[in-house]
């Protein structure tokens, strides 16, 4: 008995490690979500704002992940532009280990504005 619970510990000690080494789209969206729903919600599109918010959606990204702890290097782009009719098209590519890295993608708008922010987790 004391061996099945040795081996069934360890099995999740090696689940636990597993999941902390994985790149979790669903959670960098919603750290993504909540950094520019402070940033952003209730402003209206302004010029000479741009470049503040920016920074503030990039460096409170990184602080909220390198708060979960996981062993990644991250990458945080962020754009923010008027909305105008006008259309936007990006492309990525990575050459990484496909098993352990990961980028995630998310659009936050309001009535004004749109913010592009993607993320790259690269594993340590």
């Amino acid at each position: 008995v004391k061996a099945v619970a040795r081996l069934l510990g360890e099995q999740t000690a090696m689940d636990d490690n597993e999941e902390q080494a994985t790149f979790n789209v669903e959670e960098v969206h919603a750290i993504v979500h909540k950094v520019c729903n402070a940033c952003l919600t209730g402003q209206g599109f302004l010029h000479s704002k741009i470049g503040q918010w920016t920074a503030t959606v990039v460096e409170n990204c990184l602080k909220e992940l390198s708060a979960i702890n996981k062993p990644f290097k991250y990458v945080v782009s962020t754009t923010i532009m008027q909305r105008s009719g006008a259309s936007v098209q990006t492309a990525t590519s990575q050459y990484w280990d496909t098993q352990k890295d990961n980028y995630a993608a998310y659009k936050w708008e309001n009535e004004q504005m749109q913010c592009l922010t993607t993320v790259y987790g690269v594993s340590i």
